[in-house]
């Protein structure tokens, strides 16, 4: 066993990320006026990609590109939400168990349209949470829970005579990703 001056120092890392993911509305804002309208932004679910680098053995950041294909209650035939963020963790490892927790926070810049198409594009902020079992020492399974919010800017009509993005305050998201993590030098 190796004392603590003999401690092997800590290795920064490349890191690449790939998930599944799914995700609710929280809250519409301006895209979804009020409940008699149709709402062209609604639940969904999609993939999700990110490569970064663990710099320390409590701190990663990654840069990523998520697709959703959203449910647009028929005012868009398919319709997706696309973004590209910026996230920044703090990481607990477990030296007893190949089990690891994290906390982190992000922005970005989310691109919404028709087949993947822009109608509308804006900023989103995000705070998420998970953790990653380790398979071995360079592959990973695990979960993230993240809070969004997105902001449209650029207001649009999807032919319902409303238009959308108005005003009010950011658009909620809360979604769920199932991610496959690889590690390399």
């Amino acid at each position: 066993m190796l004392s603590r001056s003999q401690e092997v120092p800590y290795r920064a890392h490349r890191v690449l990320s790939v998930g599944l993911a799914t995700s609710a509305i929280l809250h519409a804002d301006a895209v979804c006026p009020n409940d008699q309208t149709l709402c062209p932004l609604g639940g969904g679910g999609g993939i999700a990609v990110a490569i970064g680098r663990r710099t320390s053995a409590s701190q990663e950041w990654l840069i990523g590109y998520d697709v959703s294909v959203r449910n647009a209650r028929n005012l868009f035939a398919s319709a997706t939400l696309q973004q590209i963020r910026f996230e920044h963790r703090w990481v607990a490892a477990s030296p007893a168990s190949n089990a690891e927790a994290f906390v982190g926070v992000g922005g970005g810049v989310v691109a919404y349209g028709e087949r993947f198409g822009v109608t509308t594009l804006g900023p989103a902020v995000s705070v998420s949470v998970g953790g990653s079992y380790y398979l071995s020492p360079f592959v990973s399974l695990g979960f993230v829970g993240r809070l969004e919010a997105l902001r449209f800017l650029v207001p649009f009509d999807t032919g319902d005579g409303v238009r959308r993005s108005d005003g009010g305050i950011a658009t909620v998201l809360l979604g769920g990703y199932f991610t496959g993590t690889f590690r390399g030098p």
